[in-house]
């Protein structure tokens, strides 16, 4: 399965949820994450029963501070 995130193309030998991206990408532990699929913000509850489909576009975004 191909799936573009944050404009880089990934391959994975099957289909995976949000959560196993997060976690595959080793970044599930990073706090103020924002995760869009085809443009659609996904709510966190819902990160662990969405499943992407071939050429899905992610967006992961991190929140930040500063000034």
């Amino acid at each position: 399965m191909t799936i573009l995130v944050n404009n880089q193309t990934i391959e994975y030998p099957e289909s995976l949820t949000i959560a196993a991206l997060l976690e595959d990408q080793l970044i599930q532990h990073l706090k103020g994450l924002a995760i869009a699929v085809n443009d659609v913000v996904i709510p966190k509850s819902d990160w662990a029963k969405t499943v992407f489909q071939q050429n899905d576009s992610i967006t992961i975004i991190r929140a930040s501070q500063g000034g």
